[in-house]
Parts: structure tokens; sequence; C-alpha cells
């Protein structure tokens, strides 16, 4: 990735159906979305209790700071005519990585309030691929991704990049800052933009049916065991077995069952971001199991990253080059830098 500006691109919270909808289900969809990673990640951790908080892994975390980079991104874009930039989302896993307690060398930028966060602090498992990009990336831009780290926190993190309408080739200069594989980045492009339809489509086999990636068609034929489609941690199991799992639930009124029963799979931690996120951001927030939602460790963060998301996108808090900010604060929570 060159550490030069790219073209500015315009990034737009994606309408439900192309067309303008209400602003309250917009962001009931977001919130869907984020919330819906977070949960099917909670729930398909093998070690997880069976009451009390509900932990979440490092895919959870790094969607978090993903979020936030794009929030920053467009921030700095509103006040300084660049961007948005990818490179914001790196700097964002930069403060992951500090907060989490990770050596990475150069300077790191401590502004903001995520890595503040103390859940966001825990250790909560592995992410080798991203630590490693972190630990050699320099401090203006990474260094390119290995071409083999193709697991699946190439994919699940990038989720709330489904929020915004952004180019393929954006999104893909995100991944690649931590993944180099291949297979794994054209599998994040079509795992983002299937829940970017998931915004807007009725039901999880109308969001099937909008892709053309022949990567799913397995995936649409409910025949087929999700045990055969997710065999290992790679990025393409999880949006196989991911797509798979959320199109076979019947209803939003077992989405808990449906995550749960992924647990029975060889890799349920690849697996069950996806479909909670795709499910989240097919029904809504409010469709979500709340006595679930409610246990989440990080529920309040990811919720407040929702909001603020579609809100930076709505109604530019921060204001811009040329206009004062309605919120005063919006520049402290989210510098642009």
């Amino acid at each position: 990735m060159s550490p030069s500006s790219p073209e500015p691109v315009a990034l737009t919270v994606q309408p439900a159906d192309g067309a303008a909808v209400r602003r309250a289900e917009r962001l009931s969809r977001v919130r869907g979305l984020l919330l819906g990673l977070a949960l099917g990640d909670a729930l398909t951790r093998p070690d997880q209790p069976g009451s009390g908080v509900l932990l979440g892994t490092p895919t959870t975390q790094l969607a978090c700071f993903t979020a936030e980079g794009l929030i920053r991104a467009l921030v700095r874009s509103d006040h300084r005519g660049i961007g948005p930039s990818p490179l914001a989302i790196w700097f964002a896993y930069r403060r992951w990585a500090r907060a989490q307690g990770i050596p990475i060398p150069r300077s790191i930028d401590h502004s903001g309030w995520l890595h503040r966060v103390p859940a966001l602090r825990e250790r909560r498992g592995d992410a080798p691929s991203v630590v490693a990009a972190l630990k050699a990336g320099r401090d203006i831009a990474p260094d390119p991704a290995a071409p083999t780290s193709g697991g699946h926190h190439a994919l699940s993190p990038r989720l709330p990049l489904a929020a915004v309408a952004a180019p393929a080739g954006w999104t893909a200069e995100v991944v690649t800052t931590t993944h180099g594989d291949p297979d794994a980045v054209r599998a994040t492009l079509t795992a983002v933009d299937l829940a970017r339809a998931a915004l807007g489509a009725p039901t999880m086999p109308a969001v099937l049916r909008a892709s053309t990636d022949p990567v799913l068609d397995d995936a649409r034929d409910l025949g087929m065991p999700l045990a055969r489609l997710a065999p290992d941690h790679t990025a393409v199991s999880a949006l196989r077995g991911g797509a798979a799992l959320a199109a076979r639930c019947p209803g939003p009124e077992v989405i808990a069952d449906t995550l749960y029963a992924a647990r029975e799979l060889p890799v349920p931690g690849a697996v069950g971001p996806l479909a909670g996120a795709l499910l989240g951001a097919v029904h809504g927030a409010e469709r979500l199991p709340v006595e679930l939602v409610a246990r989440l460790e990080v529920a309040w963060a990811v919720d407040t990253l929702a909001r603020d998301l579609v809100a930076q996108v709505e109604d530019r808090p921060g204001g811009s080059e040329y206009q004062q900010a309605p919120d005063r604060h919006w520049w402290s929570r989210y510098p642009g830098g």
C-alpha cells in the first residue's frame, strides 16, 4: 500500500433498497449488523461460560476498531478533504495492539476513546496474522501482508465496512494490510457485499440470490452439510459457512438457536460472526435476542460505534472544513488527524 492518499471516494450509508429509506430502519440494521457480529462471535466461542457475561474474541475487538477507524477516516475527509484513507483503519488496529499490550514499532496515536474501554484491553484469544502484520508494519503505512495469510480474521473484522458504500479496491486495501492471500481478499469482498445487501434485503435467501460469486454456489444448497462448507479456519470457510448458516435460519425468533448450532461445526469461530452479522442486518437490532445481547461484554461499545457511524454519515456531528461542529465533543472522540 502506498503511503500517499488515494483518490477521494464517496462513502455513504447504504440505503436498504438503493433509494432513500427511513433513518430508523437504517440505524436498526446497522446496529443489527455490528451487534449480530458480536453475538455470533460470542455464542460460538468454545469455552463460553453457560451464564454471566458473554465473552467475545479478537474478531469482535478488531471489528470495533474497524468501525472506529472508518468513522475517523470520514471525519478526516470532512476536515482535510483527503481520503477517506484506508490507512485510518490501519492506525486503529495499531491502537488495538497497544491496548492489548502487543509491542509494535514506532509511535502510536493515543487519541480517541475506544482503546480506553477496559473490555477491549482484555486478551480474548489470538489473531496471529493481524498481530504479525502489526509487529512488522511501519508507522506511516503497513508492509505488504504475507500472501499466505488467509485466515478468517481477514473477513469478519471487516464487516463494519458494509455500512458504507465503498469501492472494492478501497475495501481490498483495508484487508491487505493484514492478510495477503488472494482467496481471503476475494472472500472478504464478497462477505462485505453480502452484509451490505443484507442491510436492505427482506430475507437471507434474498441476500444469497443477490450474489453472483460462484464460491457461494454450495452455500445456496440447503442440503449441503455445513461441515463440508466450512472445514477450516480460512476466510473462504468463514464466507461459505457463515452465509449458509444464516440462510438456514427460518426467522428471527431462532437466531440464538441457529448460532448455538454452529458450535458443532469444525470451526465455529470462523462461521458465527458472519452468520450473526447477516441475520442482524436483515432483521434489525430489535429482533436480536435481547437477553443475550445484554450479556455481551462489549455490547455498549459495539452499539455506540454503530450509532456513531450512522450519525457521522448522516449528520456530520464533527462539522467540516467549512461548517461548525454541531457536537463540540465529536473531534475529541473521533479525531481526524
